[in-house]
């Protein structure tokens, strides 16, 4: 019977995970057919509706969210005893599902992932880009990268560096509008919105102890920040972000620090992991990669300081 019970949940959790019954019967290595008849001998089991299904898409029923939130840790909890027992005698492998913020990723971990996959050839990487805070647990992530405040008590965080978030504006836009001198100024100006940022209207800047909030207004916003960059840099308006994503831009003078005397809120860069009593070693050796990949100091602070030393 557990055997039965546990290919039932298998195929739930992988269903969930890739999204549609094809796709996990491809990943489970069975046929969609298998995969619909384990489903629903589990449904019948527990007597309970555990998914909607539609010709779109599949989303979780209300008892089949609660069912998942209780049975996520004691699945993880068995696949990570099965991964320590390979660990014991063998290289770190397996799928390895990491989510990814859209400009860290692409800028900093995409162009290495070759490196790591030749370096451990066990694993498989399912790299997810997506800016919004995924639910590791629910969603079956082994790992996400998250920048700034860390809020979800469930998760381990290993700090991988630090970065600061500045504003940014091109020269000819500089040259058209006037250079602002303090963060009251940005009133009279474009500013690019990013609008994962908690509040898009309204910059906090701090000198000294008191924080002065400007409310600053824009023609362009958007949930992508490497668009903002673009338009920053064809000189739309001045731009708030973190310094990872314009290191280049200012190293070759594309854009210029804004109102450098002012300090906004910092950032901590964070790889996030499920607290569970064991971490599989593919956790392990993705996070030091990513570590020894941004480097002390980060690459994006030593592309600036050579940019300044260069004069």
């Amino acid at each position: 019977m557990l055997g039965g019970l546990y290919a039932e949940l298998e195929a739930f959790e992988t269903i969930l995970q890739q999204g549609s019954f094809t796709a996990a019967a491809r990943q489970l290595g069975i046929t969609t057919g298998a995969v619909t008849r384990r489903l629903r001998t589990l449904e019948t089991r527990l007597g309970i509706q555990l998914l909607h299904r539609s010709t779109r898409r599949l989303s979780l029923t209300e008892p089949g969210r609660h069912y998942y939130a209780e049975i996520a840790p004691a699945l993880a909890q068995i696949a990570a005893a099965a991964e320590r027992a390979r660990d014991l005698s063998a290289q770190p492998r397996g799928e390895l599902r990491v989510s990814l913020p859209m400009n860290f990723g692409r800028l900093y971990v995409m162009p290495h992932l070759s490196d790591f996959l030749q370096r451990w050839p066990g694993i498989e990487v399912d790299a997810r880009f997506d800016d919004r805070l995924v639910d590791l647990v629910g969603e079956g992530f082994d790992l996400a990268i998250r920048i700034g405040a860390l809020t979800d008590s469930r998760l381990v965080a290993r700090r991988l560096a630090d970065t600061r978030r500045i504003l940014v504006a091109a020269p000819d836009y500089l040259e058209r509008r006037g250079t602002p001198k303090t963060p009251g100024d940005l009133v009279e100006h474009d500013c690019l919105h990013y609008t994962f940022f908690d509040a898009t209207s309204t910059w906090t800047f701090h000198r000294g102890t008191e924080p002065i909030r400007v409310p600053v207004h824009g023609r362009l916003k958007s949930n992508y920040g490497m668009p903002l960059v673009d338009a920053a840099v064809q000189g739309h308006g001045i731009l708030q972000s973190a310094t990872f994503a314009v290191a280049e831009e200012l190293a070759d003078g594309r854009l210029r620090e804004v109102l450098p005397d002012w300090n906004l809120v910092p950032i901590g860069i964070y790889a996030v992991y499920p607290g569970r009593e064991y971490r599989p070693r593919k956790v392990d050796v993705f996070i030091d990669f990513l570590q020894e990949t941004i480097g002390t100091p980060p690459r994006w602070d030593r592309l600036l300081g050579a940019a300044t030393a260069r004069g």
